[in-house]
């Protein structure tokens, strides 16, 4: 791995237990009442297929996916994260493969091993989406696809704040830094998360 996904990686882990916690709680809500829903709208039918989830994280989408009769392979940079889904896999077999690594090599993989790839809002923080679209080309069969969701980056570049007027109205989102390229970590807790929560630190 890289020196910035070593990075991603040990804070990641540092965000394990309390992420694990709120989005099994259901916390996520944009998770919950629109990400999810509208990603597994947008999904062809991924039945008896091998489909590899770049980004699993704990593991909450990956067993969507397998739900719906996929047949998944999860990977992520985090041990922990890894470990908390290899636990839930256990704990209820889906038939779900999860392996330690980045999405930016998927060096553990062979050439034409999946016949899909997808990825619910874990690309932009990648280390670059080219090095993942080229990974994930290798190892996808002939015909195979890459399904994703990100963020847009206008809504999530260092500095950018909403404005609100004088009576606390929203008038618009400032948004400073679009074009710089760099990582970066930011700090933001889910919309659903009481207010004395700790925030979770995120290189984007």
């Amino acid at each position: 791995m890289s020196k910035i996904e070593d990075t991603v990686a040990s804070i990641w882990d540092r965000n394990a237990a309390d992420w694990i916690a709120q989005v099994r709680e259901g916390r996520d809500l944009y998770r919950e009442v629109f990400n999810n829903l509208s990603f597994l709208e947008f999904l062809p039918d991924l039945s008896e297929r091998h489909v590899l989830d770049l980004g699993c994280g704990e593991g909450c989408n990956t067993r969507l996916f397998a739900m719906r009769g996929a047949r998944v392979t999860g990977v992520d940079l985090s041990p922990r994260l890894i470990e908390a889904a290899r636990a839930a896999e256990i704990a209820e077999p889906l038939g779900i493969d999860y392996h330690l690594g980045s999405f930016a090599d998927l060096k553990q993989f062979p050439n034409d091993t999946f016949d899909a790839a997808v990825s619910t809002m874990a690309l932009m923080d990648g280390p670059g989406f080219p090095d993942a679209a080229h990974a994930v080309h290798r190892v996808l069969r002939p015909g195979g696809a890459l399904y994703f969701s990100v963020i847009h980056p206008c809504f999530c570049p260092r500095g950018a704040r909403w404005v609100m007027d004088c009576s606390g109205r929203v008038e618009g989102k400032l948004v400073t830094d679009y074009w710089v390229d760099e990582p970066y970590v930011d700090n933001w807790r889910f919309s659903c998360s009481a207010p004395d929560t700790e925030p979770f630190a995120i290189v984007t």
